[in-house]
Formats: C-alpha cells, sequence, structure tokens
C-alpha cells in the first residue's frame, strides 16, 4: 500500500520537523519500507492500492502516553472537577462501564482525534482479585478497535483513604472512623504480592502484536517502598519495561514527600534507585530544580498534561526547564482536555500557548517552539507507550503508523500566506476533526472519518444501555461515606498546606 500526501510532517525530531512536499511511503506487512515522492512512488509501484486524495497532510499518528481509558468523560458522568484531593472522593463513586465498552469508547475517542498509540495506566486498588481479569477485558475491547496500546497495571498499597492514612484516621469521630478503619488497616505486604502475580499474568498472555504490558502503580505516595522495590527489580528482569507513576501532581504530594522524607519524592525515588532511563513519571507539576536536573540526567520521561492540570487547579508544569535539562516529556491528556473529547491536536495547542512566559525579555525566544510540540506528541510518547523506536515518525522500519489531514479548511478559509510554513499551521489551526485518515501498523482504521474495525452505533447503543443502570448501591453508599469524611479529610491537607513556599518558573502577572 502507499500513503500519499500533498504535504508531509516525517520526522518531528529534525529541522522544519522533516516537511516535504508531494511525499509517499509504501507500507509492506504494516511497516514503513520506503519513503520518497509520490511520483516516484507511484512510477514504480503502479499496481498497489493508495490512501491519500494529494490535498492533504501525512504524518506521524499522534500518542497519548497518559490515559485511564474512561470512556465517558467525567463531564458526560455529571463529576465536577476540582483539586485532585477533593476529586478523589467523587472519581471513587463515578458511574462506571463494562470494562470492554470503556476500552471501546476510549479508544474511538482517540482514533476519530488522530491518535494511534494510547498508554492506559489502569488505577488499580489495593487487594483487588479482578485486576487481572479487568485488565485483560479492556486490552480485548482495545484490540478490537486496532488502537496501539500501552498498557500499564496500577495499584495503591497505602494511603489509600487519605495520605498519612493511620494519622488521618485518628482525626474523625468515632462513627466515621470504624467505618474507615478498613480501609487504612490491611495487608500492605499482600495487596503487593497480588498486584505482581496479576501484572505476571497479564503480561504472560497479552504483551504482543500491537500491546506492550508494563507497570504503574498509581502514585509514589501509594505505594510502600517495597512495592517500589519489588517494581523495579520486575520491570529490570524483563529488558527495563516503563515504570509510570504520578508524582508531584499537587502541592500536597509535595508536602507529603517533604514531611516524610525531608526531601522530594523524586528524591525518594532516587534513594529507591528508580530514577532511570525507563521512569515515566505523570504530571510532575512541583518538580524542583534539582529534581529536574536529576531527570534530566537520567534521561527520565514526564507526561504533560496541560489542559487536566488547569482543570485540576494544579497549575502549569515548567516544561521549559524540563525540555532544557534533556526531560523527554510526551503529551498526555488523561480524559481532562480542553474539548472534553480527547482531542490531541488541541492538546498540543494548549502546550505551545501556556509555556511561551519564562521570563520578560524581550529579545528571549518563546519557551517551545511547533517542531517542540509535535515531536512531545509523536516521538516522545513511543518510549513511555512501550514501544521505543518503533513509532512516531515516518521512518523506513519504523511502524506504518499514520495520520491524513483534510488541509481545505486550514488553507483555504478564505486564504492563509504562502510563506506560513505547513508544521507551524498544523500546532496553530487544525482539529481533530481534520482527521480523515488513520492508519495502524499498516491497516486503515479510520477512512473518511468512517471507523472500519467497529460498528459506532452498536457500541454507542450498548453504552447508552449501560450507562442507564445508573450506579450501583454500593457506590452509593461509599459516596454518602465519602462526602461525611470530606470536611475532614480537608482541614487534614489544609494544615500541611500552610508552611509551604512557592517560587514559579514562570513569569505571568505581579501583585506589585
Amino acid at each position: 500500500m502507499l500513503a500519499h500526501g500533498k504535504y508531509a510532517i516525517t520526522d518531528p525530531s529534525a529541522p522544519m520537523a522533516g516537511f516535504r512536499e508531494e511525499t509517499a511511503l509504501r507500507i509492506q506487512d504494516g511497516v514503513i519500507t520506503e519513503l520518497g515522492s509520490w511520483k516516484d512512488l507511484r512510477a514504480r509501484y503502479p499496481d498497489e492500492p493508495a490512501v491519500g486524495n494529494g490535498r492533504q497532510l501525512l504524518m506521524p499518528g499522534l500518542i497519548d502516553a497518559h490515559t485511564h481509558g474512561a470512556g465517558l468523560s467525567y463531564a458526560q458522568r455529571g463529576v465536577r472537577l476540582d483539586y485532585l484531593e477533593n476529586s478523589l472522593l467523587d472519581f471513587a463513586t463515578a458511574l462506571q462501564l463494562p470494562p470492554e465498552l470503556t476500552a471501546m469508547m476510549n479508544a474511538v475517542r482517540h482514533i476519530r482525534n488522530g491518535c494511534t498509540t494510547i498508554h492506559h495506566n489502569e488505577s488499580g486498588a489495593a487487594l483487588d482479585p479482578a485486576l487481572a481479569e479487568t485488565s485483560r477485558r479492556k486490552i480485548a475491547g482495545y484490540r478490537k478497535t486496532g488502537i496501539r496500546l500501552g498498557y500499564s497495571m496500577g495499584i495503591r498499597n497505602r494511603n489509600t483513604l487519605a495520605l498519612e492514612d493511620e494519622a488521618f484516621l485518628e482525626t474523625l469521630p468515632e462513627d466515621l472512623r470504624l467505618q474507615a478503619e478498613s480501609r487504612v488497616h490491611y495487608d500492605k505486604k499482600a495487596a503487593a504480592d497480588q498486584y505482581l502475580d496479576a501484572f505476571d499474568e497479564v503480561f504472560r498472555t497479552e504483551n504482543h502484536g500491537c500491546v506492550r504490558v508494563f507497570l504503574g502503580p498509581n502514585w509514589v505516595q501509594g505505594s510502600t517502598d517495597e512495592l517500589l522495590l519489588r517494581v523495579k527489580e520486575r520491570s529490570d528482569s524483563l529488558g527495563k519495561l516503563p515504570i509510570h507513576l504520578h508524582c508531584l501532581q499537587t502541592p500536597v504530594q509535595k508536602a507529603f514527600g517533604l514531611r516524610n522524607y525531608g526531601k522530594s519524592l523524586v528524591g525518594h525515588l532516587d534513594d529507591l534507585g528508580l530514577v532511570d532511563s525507563n521512569l515515566v513519571l505523570g504530571h510532575a507539576v512541583y518538580l524542583s530544580q534539582d529534581d529536574i536536573q536529576l531527570l534530566g540526567n537520567r534521561h527520565a520521561s514526564v507526561t504533560h498534561h496541560p489542559s487536566c492540570n488547569l482543570i485540576m487547579r494544579n497549575g502549569i508544569a515548567p516544561v521549559y526547564e524540563m525540555l532544557r535539562s534533556g526531560i523527554n516529556v510526551a503529551l498526555g491528556i488523561d480524559e481532562k482536555g480542553i474539548n472534553d473529547d480527547e482531542d490531541p491536536i488541541m492538546e498540543m495547542r494548549m502546550i505551545y500557548y501556556l509555556h511561551r512566559c519564562p521570563g520578560t525579555d524581550l529579545s528571549s525566544l518563546p519557551a517551545v517552539s511547533p517542531e517542540t510540540v509535535l515531536q512531545i506528541a509523536t516521538l516522545n510518547g513511543a518510549a513511555p507507550s512501550g514501544f521505543a523506536a518503533q513509532v512516531g515518525a515516518l521512518r523506513p522500519g519504523m511502524a506504518a503508523d499514520l495520520i491524513l489531514v483534510d488541509m481545505d479548511d486550514i488553507l483555504n478559509e478564505p486564504w492563509v500566506s504562502p510563506d506560513a510554513p505547513i508544521p507551524w499551521l498544523f500546532v496553530r489551526r487544525a482539529l481533530g476533526r481534520h482527521v480523515n485518515t488513520v492508519i495502524i501498523g499498516g491497516k486503515i482504521i479510520m477512512e473518511e472519518r468512517n471507523i472500519k474495525t467497529i460498528d459506532l452505533e452498536a457500541l454507542y447503543d450498548q453504552v447508552r444501555q449501560a450507562a442507564s443502570l445508573g450506579r450501583m448501591p454500593k457506590q452509593l453508599e461509599n459516596e454518602a461515606f465519602l462526602q461525611r469524611i470530606k470536611p475532614y479529610y480537608q482541614a487534614w491537607y489544609n494544615a500541611w498546606l500552610k508552611d509551604l513556599e512557592f517560587e514559579p518558573y514562570y513569569f505571568f502577572n505581579s501583585r506589585q
């Protein structure tokens, strides 16, 4: 098969993102075998089928390196987002779809906006006997859609009710304390054993084809040191699989590190030997300068979630400093994108706009370029998703994961300067709805915006039917309990934050 574009972005790490015109590539057995001019390849392979109408932009598929596979967004499920610590109480009782439907919906929302690869971090609970089965069912749903999938299995085996949960428990009135005890006092080692057994089972059965299975304990502060050490050992024994951890997403998490270790959570991870090239930190909004230097020196990765960090009232991650230090920064949407529809192009634009103000020097350059943003949303997401050097660019030998973007609206409504660079225009003007065709592993997954792998209307009908059942009685009971503890929970954390000092990386405004 040949794929043809009037314009092409071939390599986001190259000058001008490897921009070319009238470019085509040849695909065999799911891999790009040749890249050249359309005229030459068409002449040499006149009988091969071709995709592309000759007016489109040909480029690598986009990568969402951090999603939890919600299927329906929190807005669709009626959850109002707030500070993470407040929202965790609401997330626990939100409406849930069956695992296969959740996965298929999440894949559809990504594919139709140009994502060819996603990394799903499964938010596992402590002592969850269904973790392996739930993971297999979700992976099966993803496989049906044809998306390329990194799948990390999560767990919190401590601090599941609140951080420093045993001390927090003592702040509750007696009746609430009695209800909460089982959420605090449980066998942490047994939870770690069960988690690693479930990981081994899913890795053995599902780590093949377009799926990579790896390790993703949900939080640094939600993992015992023993679990983190065992995760590191398991990763190393299997060839340094990615280890994905939420880290320093909020000021409360920053305070937790200082209170419990006398240092940043990144410093604690380094004490345990986890800061390495396969470490991936989700969010990382509250990294210190030392953290950034350490992560850069070790070639670690961070997934950056611009809209999520804003809607969850976390702030703005210091991406400018991360990039300067050599950290591999990848895009993550986290089901909380600005459009509430998993549009990675809008998230790219958020990155481009958010990181333009590192100072007030009029002679300084903006913090990130459109080409850098393109790399964040493609090549930089490959390794954190389990597909290092396999996806993210259009190079011979790499997987044939690519998209064709309709350019008519972008260039002709009503006029665009011929001097405007196409990569720059894509970042500034494109939307997910402009993605016409999606090819993953050499297979056409979407064409003319019609997804070919599944019956979309039948899927929507199943989702509506499942959602109409509402939340289960146990969820409603749990919600009532969590709302009762909320004032104590907020007071617990507010006391932590009084002595924190903040010195922003970026200049935005001034009280004086």
